[in-house]
């Protein structure tokens, strides 16, 4: 069962243009073994189906082999909003070959940010931060065009690179911990701290300014299966607070 949260995201000076603008997370598909192609599709149709403005996506798209790169940027194709849909890598991806992951996303219309950002038609400051486990993260040229005032949503495969950002007042989207995916405390906790999450398991976290959401994303490693961590796509609804 995977399951669809909604949060809401309040900004004082948000631009009029948007007000009610929609962002639907998806982040760590896992193409593999362990991940079939019928749970990818039907995730992915449901997040089609709510219809958002603009669609990111927050690595680890495959496992381990490079055979399955082409068939999941096949699958997310499918995804158009009219702001366009954006991704980074996660070390996943860099491990089974960062290039060609970032490649065959851009020539199915995927916007691949790596350590870079860019400004929305609609006002929105979208930035895109590399891999930190394969020490790719350059934090300052990703907010090198990044203005005061702005509003800003960031894009971080790992979210304990939310103590490694500027405290600038941004909502920061990450994924990597699966929600802990067989979630039981003293197991988790050890497990988070070996894939470098501290201890950002899953949900809204605060740093200072920056406001951090940790999905629990898709697909597997390790073992076909979820334990009280079920898979999750994330909607987040921008309003004028």
């Amino acid at each position: 069962m995977i399951e669809t949260s909604k949060h809401t995201i309040t900004v004082p000076n948000l631009p009029a243009t948007m007000h009610g603008f929609r962002v639907v997370q998806l982040t760590d598909l896992h193409r593999s073994q362990l991940t079939r192609d019928h749970h990818l599709r039907h995730a992915i149709q449901l997040a089609i189906d709510l219809k958002p403005d603009l669609f990111v996506l927050t690595g680890d798209y495959v496992s381990n082999r490079p055979k399955d790169i082409g068939p999941v940027a096949g699958m997310l194709q499918h995804l158009h909003a009219p702001a366009g849909t954006y991704a980074i890598l996660g070390n996943h991806d860099h491990h089974t070959g960062g290039s060609a992951v970032a490649s065959a996303l851009k020539h199915v219309g995927v916007h691949v940010l790596q350590n870079q950002s860019v400004k929305l038609e609609c006002g929105l400051r979208l930035v895109g931060l590399d891999d930190d486990r394969y020490k790719l993260t350059d934090v300052e040229n990703s907010f090198r065009d990044v203005s005061v005032g702005e509003t800003v949503l960031t894009l971080a495969h790992n979210p304990a690179l939310i103590e490694k950002l500027p405290d600038i007042p941004q909502t920061v989207l990450s994924g990597h911990t699966h929600g802990g995916q067989i979630n039981v405390p003293i197991f988790t906790a050890r497990q988070l701290r070996r894939i470098g999450a501290r201890h950002y398991k899953a949900g809204w976290y605060e740093l200072g300014s920056v406001k951090l959401y940790v999905c629990r994303g898709l697909g597997n490693v390790g073992v076909p299966v979820r334990m009280f961590a079920p898979p999750e796509i994330a909607v987040f609804e921008y309003v004028k607070g």
